[in-house]
């Protein structure tokens, strides 16, 4: 795609719009459709934060202007991952694999992460509306008449087909985030999303601080990046005695409790147990804990097993388990499964206009050429 034809399609994008979504080139000059989301702070976003700048926009102490979401499920062509529209969205794919078709796009793409992904939930919950999507086999659990178009089917165990994954941004308004097709398309349901920059190893929850994520540093089970929580708020090392872990019987406490897995079927079902008195804002405002005034829609599930990884919202059969609170901690990052996929995102340069095309390359082949 030469540098005309890019122009264009960013002019056209963000005109269209409103300047709600843009265009982002990756270094092999080819355009992911972004969603920018700008700076905000605790008390703008949930009852009872602070004034202090909202992790996402925090990346190695210094403080962004805004980021840049997917603003649809990606797909993976040539080892690197797009967001683009009416596409099989990528599957099958382990947290590892996630991370690296994000960070071979160049510098600052990374797999969406924690911090990111709050912002937009506080959002969704301040605006009152919900987002639906295929949370029943290609149509939504409730308002059956809502559907996508196929581009995957499995066995309905009765010598037939049933849909699975939909066609990304295929679905009707209300599968978007924000309930207009500006905004971002099968946030809830369709696969699961792998998340960056948290994980809990033995039911202690290990975060990175601020969004560290989108500097690609190391997110392997050893790195050191991984820092767990005081009762506080304060970071420490993991492993520290009295740190914040969930439980099996759905508390955020400083002992692990029983081992095993389990699910309950709302997050807002989360409370403070041993020897936490007061959740610290840093859980909400990650949304790691329920937030006061906020009826949550999602399910929470728990392996404090070993290692676990995030993949969240809901896949095409989670009916009303699936929602912009579901928190699934049950997937080691090996994990392969049909119904999980994930998101990248990008952060706004320091330096860049509203959009930084600085990795765009002259003279790459038409978009439309990649279209898997």
């Amino acid at each position: 795609m030469n540098n005309y034809q890019f122009d264009s399609l960013k002019f056209a994008t963000e005109g269209l719009t409103g300047g709600g979504c843009t265009i982002i080139s990756d270094v092999k000059g080819l355009p992911s459709f972004m969603i920018p989301f700008n700076k905000r702070t605790n008390a703008q976003l949930f009852d009872g934060g602070s004034e202090k700048t909202h992790s996402a926009f925090v990346v190695d102490d210094v403080e962004y202007k805004r980021f840049f979401f997917s603003k649809f499920i990606n797909c993976i062509v040539d080892g690197l991952a797009y967001s683009w529209p009416l596409v099989d969205p990528k599957a099958s794919i382990n947290y590892d694999a996630s991370h690296a078709a994000c960070n071979a796009k160049g510098t600052g793409w990374h797999l969406a992460s924690i911090p990111e992904r709050a912002v937009i939930n506080h959002l969704i919950y301040k605006s009152g509306f919900i987002p639906r999507g295929n949370t029943q086999y290609g149509k939504h659990h409730t308002y059956t008449y809502e559907v996508g178009e196929t581009t995957a089917t499995e066995s309905d165990g009765s010598g037939g087909t049933r849909t699975t994954r939909t066609a990304t941004g295929s679905g009707p308004a209300t599968w978007f985030h924000d309930g207009t097709r500006n905004g971002i398309a099968d946030y809830v349901g369709d696969v699961w999303k792998w998340m960056s920059g948290l994980r809990i190893y033995k039911g202690e929850i290990q975060i990175f601080v601020g969004n560290l994520a989108a500097k690609q540093v190391s997110h392997l089970a050893a790195s050191t990046y991984w820092k767990a929580i005081l009762p506080n708020g304060s970071l420490v090392e993991p492993g520290t005695p009295g740190t914040l872990k969930y439980t099996k019987d759905f508390k955020i406490a400083t002992d692990t409790g029983a081992a095993g897995s389990t699910y309950t079927a709302n997050f807002g079902n989360l409370v403070a147990g041993t020897g936490v008195t007061t959740i610290p804002e840093i859980l909400k405002e990650l949304f790691l804990a329920p937030v006061s005034g906020v009826t949550h829609t999602g399910a929470f599930w728990i392996n404090n097993e070993d290692e676990r990884l995030p993949v969240v919202s809901g896949g095409c059969n989670d009916t009303s388990n699936a929602g912009p609170s579901a928190l699934n901690l049950n997937n080691p990052r090996s994990n392969v499964r049909t119904n999980i996929g994930f998101f990248s995102a990008y952060p706004f340069s320091q330096t860049g206009k509203f959009t930084d095309f600085s990795q765009c390359k002259k003279g790459k082949r038409d978009l439309f050429q990649f279209r898997p």
